[in-house]
């Protein structure tokens, strides 16, 4: 706790003094990883850094959180989402470094992911994102893409074995494919609904009956060719 005291009495030393730069940032994110050893203390950085009014302290708390490797808990996800939402790229960068190296999933993650993402086109954005390196907002689509396109590649295949074993997808809601709530689930009612108004028109259509038409002249009358 004394350790941790001082760190925060240096970085707000630094930050009202407007110096702290790159350097310390990486420094000050390495110091407090190495103290966050629950989850208590994932929520107490979340609280003092990762909400923090300036950038780059927000950055710092982002960053020792993905380097302490702990990502369980509601709040660290409720403040991702607030992250993604952040007026700085490389802050939305980092927020989707950790939904990707935590592995998280929720239909709120995905859609806030697809807001970062954008109209980003991989590989050409990729390729762009590399030739400039200080442009964070293309940075943050970019990897926001990707780990997106994991997310639903992951979706599908969970949904095509479950297909393929003639069972429910196990961990999904209802037993349906996708997050409840989520635009693939929204999508998924609105095709069954339309599939059932389709049979229901189907039923309720007038059947036609067609008779058999019997020919004028006889097999061997040259009259039945004419037209």
């Amino acid at each position: 706790m004394l350790r941790y005291r001082m760190l925060m009495f240096k970085l707000n030393r630094l930050v009202g003094k407007n110096r702290l730069t790159g350097a310390e940032e990486i420094s000050l994110a390495g110091q407090f990883a190495e103290m966050i050893t629950s989850q208590e203390e994932v929520d107490r950085i979340i609280a003092d850094l990762v909400d923090h009014e300036n950038p780059q302290v927000r950055r710092i708390g982002l960053a020792a959180i993905r380097r302490s490797h702990r990502f369980g808990g509601q709040t660290l996800m409720q403040a991702l989402l607030r992250r993604l939402a952040d007026v700085e790229g490389w802050l939305r960068h980092d927020a989707v470094w950790i939904a990707q190296e935590g592995q998280l999933d929720s239909a709120e993650l995905r859609a806030a992911l697809r807001r970062v993402a954008g109209n980003v086109r991989l590989p050409q954005d990729a390729v762009r994102a590399r030739d400039n390196p200080a442009d964070g907002l293309l940075h943050a689509a970019v990897r926001a893409r990707h780990v997106l396109d994991a997310l639903i590649k992951k979706s599908a295949a969970a949904h095509n074995a479950a297909l393929a074993a003639g069972g429910a997808l196990a961990g999904a809601n209802d037993g349906k494919p996708y997050a409840q709530g989520s635009i693939g689930q929204i999508h998924s009612a609105h095709r069954q609904l339309q599939r059932k108004m389709a049979a229901r028109k189907l039923r309720s259509s007038t059947k036609l009956k067609f008779r058999k038409v019997e020919p004028r002249y006889a097999e061997n009358d040259n009259r039945r060719f004419l037209l």
